[in-house]
């Protein structure tokens, strides 16, 4: 039997090799997977900093579908930082009857538009 092994779940696999049990499909792309993996060495570590800000976005993300309204609002500010919040329909001015757009008069709207053309 050929040694040293990594693991012992690759000892055992070559143990069970020499009994001749033949080796499934399942099992070959197993063995594949983990010489890849054992081969390539561990992944590189990203510095501190990097991983707590991802850790704090994603905590962010989680806790935001639970946040109240109010904390909703004010943290809307981050991407709204002149506080205009124009997304807010109670902002976005009339279009009843009282609006200014009804109120154009279409001969007036007509003669601007051909000195302008």
């Amino acid at each position: 039997m050929a040694g040293p092994f990594a693991t012992n779940a690759e000892a055992w696999r070559a143990a069970d090799r020499l009994e001749g049990s033949p080796i499934s499909p399942a099992e070959k792309r197993a063995d594949w997977v983990s010489n890849k993996i054992l081969s390539s060495g561990p992944k590189p570590m990203a510095p501190k900093s990097a991983r707590k800000e991802k850790c704090r976005a994603k905590k962010m993300k989680r806790a935001a579908a639970k946040a109240p309204r109010w904390v909703r609002d004010i943290a809307a500010a981050k991407f709204d930082p002149q506080a205009k919040r124009q997304h807010r329909e109670w902002q976005l001015g009339t279009f009843g009857a009282a609006s200014p757009v009804r109120k154009i008069d279409p001969a007036e709207y007509l003669a601007a538009k051909e000195v302008a053309g």
